[in-house]
């Protein structure tokens, strides 16, 4: 069965309908998949089985990049063709049947609307494979440590929490439980790192700090699932670490919490004040910090409450 999988350009949305492969899979053990991604999401599926070729759909102008995929797929007869993008391309290959996912105001998460897309009588959760040297690697590198992880950039600043917040949050949590000799592993981009590390390593001993920020995304999902806690805004790095089972907790503001926290039984959202109607007003004015109203004492509130260290 051959199976063409045209995936989100987000890092976020790949992982969301990562799970719909190994229930392809689990369905069609014989079948061989070609992904269809971004640049960034490419590596979420380099480890994946079934797997015949990875496509990098770069974006250009005039949406020539359509015409570029079509020139490397039509030649071929798909089984089954999924689309994550909502796009009309899909129509212009050779199908045998086609599922293509449209967007839609449903107040459900989006996990469990791709569930619903699938027409799975379970939900479909995200999932990475990943490489067992780097499962290895990351294990020896953190070596039983109790180790926090955290997230502190993204691609949008109105839905970033201040850095000054998470360099003060980490010198509270050291203080809050100094038998626990914390640590704190930092993921990010190379480009968050040059942004945001200085700023939130002050006054931190670097012996305590993992530093991650510019690994690839598999090697993270590695580091992450030997974590005992995350702590981020919404991103794509959150989901990653949702998807990787460990208690996760996301920040949110000008951004849908119902459609897009952190996905699992052991995740949790804390957002602003202000509703996400009043911030997506905001956030079209201004492209600074829009979680200020998101205080410390919010996140050491329900780490406590809810016995996540």
């Amino acid at each position: 069965m051959k199976i063409l999988f045209i995936s989100s350009n987000l890092i976020g949305d790949s992982i969301l309908s990562s799970g719909i492969l190994p229930y392809l899979i689990k369905e069609n053990p014989s079948s061989e998949i070609t992904i269809v991604t971004g640049p960034t999401s490419k590596q979420l599926f380099e480890n994946f089985p079934n797997l015949k070729e990875i496509i990098v759909l770069k974006k250009y102008k005039f949406s020539l990049h359509w015409l570029i995929l079509w020139s490397k797929v039509f030649v071929f007869k798909w089984d089954l063709v999924i689309d994550m993008r909502s796009s009309f391309f899909s129509y212009l290959i050779f199908a045998q049947k086609r599922k293509i996912f449209f967007k839609n105001n449903n107040p459900i998460h989006q996990v469990k609307k791709i569930s619903d897309f699938m027409k799975s009588k379970e939900i479909i959760n995200p999932f990475i494979y990943v490489d067992q040297n780097e499962k290895n690697y990351a294990k020896v590198k953190i070596n039983e440590k109790f180790v926090i992880a955290i997230s502190p950039g993204g691609n949008w600043n109105p839905k970033i929490w201040p850095i000054d917040n998470y360099n003060k949050l980490i010198h509270k949590l050291q203080g809050l439980y100094p038998n626990k000799k914390l640590f704190f592993l930092i993921i990010g981009s190379k480009k968050e790192e040059k942004l945001y590390y200085n700023d939130l390593k002050i006054g931190i001993n670097d012996n305590s700090i993992i530093n991650i920020m510019g690994e690839k995304l598999t090697l993270t999902y590695a580091y992450l699932s030997y974590c005992r806690l995350f702590i981020g805004n919404d991103s794509g790095l959150m989901h990653l670490a949702a998807a990787s089972g460990i208690p996760t907790i996301g920040l949110f503001g000008p951004t849908r919490d119902d459609w897009y926290g952190p996905f699992g039984e052991k995740c949790h959202i804390i957002r602003t004040i202000e509703s996400y109607q009043d911030l997506e007003v905001k956030s079209k004015k201004s492209n600074n910090s829009l979680l200020k109203s998101i205080k410390i004492n919010d996140l050491i509130d329900l780490i406590k409450n809810n016995k996540l260290l």
